[in-house]
């Protein structure tokens, strides 16, 4: 077979350029659109509806007047003045007429400027979705390949995974179903996230900013990092468990090594599946030696063009990293570069023994000086190791690249094979590493031998880490799951840390732990948030914006008493040393975030229509309000108890967006009653967050409150939070559930423990740098809550675990 690829196609595109899905009926373009749409803020342009607004007519009825011959020249008319006219801000749906010669030569030249994604989904699930007979299924699935050749990007739209543990109405269309909510949950999750990444949006965006890089910072940008290493092969002979990579390691490394015309829509389907459960970096690689490409030996131009074939292929994908072999044409090699996208070029040589190269040698150096001016962002150069000392030999490269003047690439450098296992534990950055769920032993001595826990107990063992006490503090914490949440994910990732409950848990704990240099971080509960927070001197913007933490952490500090520059705080975690101040932050809002991103229907996207309730004024509350500013919501209305302490929290987030978007106005506003009735010029809310407290706090009294039914007219329902969890059927979430069930209203219920579960997986990133494992974490959440009728059975904590992971 001859791969007579193209040239790289181009992917650097203004970041307003309009993104074209293609692809055959069935594969998910219309419902993919909206949700890219709504990702990216932008309009949503379908060929039906153009056609119509310009014609007068629908298809069907300009076919029936018309005829076939006149239809089919003006469809392509009208199909390419839409992509013409509409080149940025817009998410644009070519049906039918991209199978087309015309269309597809037209979508050719419209790449070079946009984004033009190729749509695949399972042909089995199509022909099902639109109930073919067998003979026209075949004649569908011949057009699909040759969107390959007008598009520069791909995706494969992934079936949605009905809740196993459940039964009864799975999969069913009725919006009072408790499994509605989760059609289309993953494809959402899934799309929002290439899209933003190929377009460059994710780059641009400020939400998750943090000095110690909270959630989004890429895995080079963090200490001691790991790269699961999965073959190809073992994916599609069934040697990996799946589901098991939802932890384990920073980044998966899918390397290819096998290759057929049959296996390349394979390919697209397993990185979107590992995308979907592992949700980190995808760095794609291709074994050469398996493929039979030795670029010692001399190749063929078959297997010359056969390589850069399968990298093309990785670049269409939009994975975040691409390794490039640097032994291979460097004039091809270039084109790759320039055609990444906001894909990262990793430069990746392997030294033979036979080569005679050593870390010392000046060749070895030059290999990384090649990578850099090849354009790549990052450089891993291994080396089969023949001897121990060859450990040692290593640092020397590290610590010449790291003394070069100015900015460089990063590096990654170590020893392959058992003998190279400490250099594999001590290199910082991106370490291939297997794992529990690849059940196939390593092929070869190349292949990883230590999983990232080995390689992080490995760290501990040597007093590189140490092992750091944290805490949780508030006023009713005897009960918290948060420690049995926090020390079973220790365990997972190796990390030799305690959470505990303090015997006598108040604010003067601060105190005493300021001269604890074990002291890695506490968590901070009702009724202190606000309080801490204003007796804070460092914090993050969030926490300033907010006016309450829920995170302390501690700033290192050197011998002689200098702190450190907060950059460098980040890399320190895991680490003891002299304590020298606080630092402030707040995950309460992310999982508020999280929570609604996630269940908010396409319906019921984020508009300058939308409005949002509050209930309550306390920390919660002020983290519910941020979060949905921080969604784009602009009409925020607040109801408490005590009205005055809602004008307070409300003076304060109208104060704090006038300072940063003065146009913005007033954005929250105070209820004065629930017996009044919805105010007459706002839409009804559709997102809405109850944060009073289950248990009596001071004068607050317990979760009581139900939703006054005149404020419950949004015809699209929404999404209720209850961030109460005891007990977990709150009288909220009965009421709810009994006017959903009465009306049909398509209202999405979230209970605390899947809030309380969130902001303790941001939590845990954010205190030890590490992928929180959030099915064990979320498992035990619910196997140590304890309600009203004692723990919630198995069988209940199987079904959520399945219906959320």
């Amino acid at each position: 077979m001859h791969y007579s690829t193209p040239g790289p196609s181009r992917r650097n595109f203004d970041p307003d350029a309009s993104l074209v899905l293609v692809g055959i009926r069935g594969s998910g373009k219309r419902s993919l659109g909206f949700i890219a749409a709504t990702a990216l803020n932008r309009r949503f342009i379908t060929e039906d509806f153009y056609f119509k607004e310009v014609t007068g007519y629908t298809r069907h009825e300009f076919l029936q007047k018309f005829g076939s011959h006149e239809f089919q020249r003006r469809d392509i008319e009208v199909l390419k003045m839409m992509l013409d006219n509409h080149r940025t801000r817009c998410v644009i749906e070519c049906g039918l007429g991209s199978l087309t010669r015309d269309i597809q030569d037209h979508l050719r030249q419209y790449s070079m400027t946009n984004p033009v994604v190729y749509l695949l989904r399972d042909m089995e699930q199509i022909q099902r979705l639109l109930r073919l007979e067998d003979q026209s299924a075949r004649r569908l699935v011949h057009g699909g390949p040759s969107h390959r050749t007008c598009s520069n990007f791909e995706f494969y739209n992934l079936e949605e995974r009905p809740p196993p543990s459940l039964t009864g109405d799975e999969g069913t269309p009725d919006r009072r179903s408790e499994n509605y909510s989760f059609k289309l949950k993953d494809a959402k999750e899934d799309f929002t996230r290439f899209v933003r990444f190929i377009t460059g949006a994710t780059a641009t965006d400020p939400g998750f900013d943090s000095p110690f890089v909270l959630l989004e910072t890429p895995p080079e940008r963090k200490s001691y990092t790991h790269a699961v290493f999965i073959r190809l092969s073992d994916l599609i002979d069934g040697f990996v468990d799946l589901p098991e990579l939802e932890s384990g390691g920073d980044a998966i490394e899918l390397c290819v090594d096998v290759w057929s015309p049959d296996v390349v829509s394979l390919v697209s389907k397993q990185v979107s599946l590992l995308r979907r459960i592992a949700k980190v970096p995808i760095i794609y690689s291709v074994d050469i030696l398996a493929l039979g490409i030795d670029p010692h030996n001399g190749h063929s131009q078959h297997l010359r063009d056969l390589y850069f074939h399968i990298l093309e292929h990785g670049l269409r994908l939009g994975v975040e990293y691409l390794a490039v072999d640097l032994g291979q044409d460097h004039d091809r090699l270039t084109q790759i570069v320039r055609s990444r996208g906001m894909t990262k070029i990793i430069g990746h040589y392997v030294l033979e023994p036979s080569s005679g190269v050593s870390w010392e040698d000046d060749a070895c150096f030059s290999l990384y000086l090649e990578a850099e001016r090849l354009g790549c962002q990052l450089v891993r150069i291994l080396r089969v190791a023949t001897t121990r000392e060859d450990n040692e030999a290593v640092r020397k490269l590290v610590d010449r690249v790291r003394s070069l003047p100015g900015t460089h690439p990063p590096i990654i450098a170590y020893n392959l094979g058992l003998i190279g296992r400490s250099s594999q534990v001590f290199n910082p950055i991106l370490t291939s590493v297997t794992h529990p769920a690849v059940k196939r032993p390593a092929r070869s001595e190349r292949d990883p031998h230590i999983t990232s826990q080995d390689a992080i107990r490995a760290l501990f063992q040597s007093y590189m880490l140490d092992p750091l006490r944290f805490y949780i503090l508030g006023a009713s914490v005897a009960y918290s799951i948060s420690p049995a949440m926090h020390n079973a994910a220790y365990r997972s990732c190796g990390l030799n840390h305690v959470y505990s409950i303090p015997e006598s848990p108040s604010l003067a704990e601060l105190d005493r732990w300021c001269h604890d240099p074990n002291f890695g971080g506490t968590s901070v509960v009702q009724p202190w948030r606000v309080t801490v927070a204003q007796q804070l001197k460092y914090k993050s913007r969030h926490v300033e914006a907010i006016g309450a933490v829920n995170t302390v952490m501690p700033l290192r500090a050197s011998a002689d008493g200098n702190m450190y520059p907060l950059p460098e705080q980040a890399s320190r975690r895991n680490q003891a040393g002299r304590v020298a101040a606080w630092w402030g932050e707040n995950t309460d809002w992310i999982s508020i975030l999280v929570c609604f991103r996630r269940n908010l229907s396409p319906r019921n996207a984020i508009s300058r229509k939308t409005t949002g309730l509050v209930i309550g004024a306390g920390g919660m509350a002020r983290a519910a309000i941020y979060a949905m500013l921080q969604l784009g919501c602009r009409k925020i209305f607040i109801l408490n108890r005590t009205i005055s302490r809602a004008e307070e929290v409300a003076k304060h987030f109208n104060s704090w967006m006038a300072s940063s978007q003065p146009e913005s106005g007033t954005v929250v506003r105070v209820l004065r009653s629930a017996q009044e009735p919805w105010p007459a010029d706002f839409a009804p809310p559709s997102m809405i967050a109850s944060c009073v407290p289950e248990s009596r706090v001071g004068d607050e009294p317990p979760a009581n409150f139900e939703m006054p039914l005149q404020w419950l007219g949004s015809p699209t329902g929404g999404v209720i939070l209850e961030l109460a969890y005891k007990p977990l059927d709150t009288p909220l979430l009965k009421q709810m559930r009994r006017i959903r069930s009465e009306t049909g209203q398509p209202w999405v219920l979230v209970d605390g423990l899947e809030v309380v579960a969130e902001q303790g997986f941001a939590q845990f990133e954010l205190m030890t740098g590490r992928k929180a494992p959030r099915r064990l974490m979320m498992q035990e959440v619910l196997r140590n809550y304890v309600g009203e009728d004692g723990p919630l059975d198995e069988r209940t904590i199987q079904a959520r675990l399945d219906r959320t992971f």
